[in-house]
């Protein structure tokens, strides 16, 4: 799948000048789920008296826009620390990416909204999640969102660094485009060996496509699972495009059975959206 340059994924944003993330309307789905969890693990966060944290490894420019609309929405930080606001704020939130303009916008509008303490980062999410990890609280109880582009740019490691400490919640974004298009490639290239290390030992690279995916994604999943998290691939919901074309997984990984109650009642899953495991 052929990467968008830079010049097509944002415009300038005609309130503020900053860079503005072209997106689907899917998306629009995505941070529901994500605002909703958000709200309504509030009462947990509530308990840990201010010892919490927000992790974006991901987050852009702190605002998106509808392509081919007037419509305008907070990039995925943003929404969260907005959502947490109205009861239970985030103790800290830790927002990063690869691309220093991005940092800064979304720097720019948490400031706006007076919304933080802020820890910002810029760089590969494996560099920024070990430095986020060194200093946060093993005590505390933590809430990291991962929303790559691509596979590649989410190796395990990312998830194996977070999960170092004992209250880290995780909800991923697994984008089922990019593995279906490109499965067999990834396979050639390498590109898994960082995603799902040791896949080749659990899943036959001569599979049919539709079947390799489903042990990729059965394995990674057991992949987190050895960390020490609840079953990942029994909440993990599929979101179809406007041509109802599947494009990603989201998954909530969580240690304490209450949050993955709490995803059961956010995402609302059915067996028409989940893999056939």
């Amino acid at each position: 799948m052929p990467t968008k340059r830079k010049e097509d994924r944002y415009e300038p944003d005609p309130v503020d000048g900053l860079p503005c993330e072209l997106v689907g309307s899917w998306v629009k789905d995505k941070h529901t789920r994500l605002r909703h969890y958000v709200d309504i693990s509030r009462a947990a966060r509530r308990k840990f008296d201010g010892n919490t944290s927000f992790i974006d490894l991901y987050c852009g420019p702190g605002r998106a826009k509808i392509n081919d609309t007037t419509e305008y929405l907070p990039g995925s930080t943003v929404a969260a620390a907005l959502e947490a606001q109205r009861n239970t704020p985030f103790g800290s939130i830790h927002f990063g990416d690869l691309d220093a303009d991005n940092m800064q916008a979304c720097e720019s509008r948490l400031a706006r909204e007076n919304l933080g303490p802020r820890h910002s980062y810029t760089g590969p999410a494996v560099e920024t999640a070990a430095k986020v990890v060194a200093g946060l609280s093993k005590s505390g109880l933590h809430f990291a969102f991962l929303d790559p582009y691509n596979i590649k740019s989410m190796p395990f490691e990312v998830i194996q660094t977070l999960a170092s400490k004992p209250r880290m919640d995780l909800l991923i974004h697994l984008s089922s485009m990019d593995l279906t298009r490109n499965i067999k490639q990834y396979m050639r290239s390498g590109t898994l060996e960082n995603f799902a290390p040791g896949w080749r030992s659990h899943v036959d690279p001569h599979a049919r496509n539709n079947l390799a995916l489903i042990g990729l994604v059965n394995y990674w999943c057991g992949l987190i699972r050895g960390l020490g998290y609840e079953d990942v691939s029994t909440g993990l919901e599929l979101v179809s495009g406007n041509r109802r074309q599947p494009l990603y997984w989201l998954a909530l990984a969580s240690r304490n059975p209450l949050g993955t109650r709490f995803w059961g009642e956010v995402s609302n899953v059915t067996p028409q959206n989940r893999l056939p495991f």
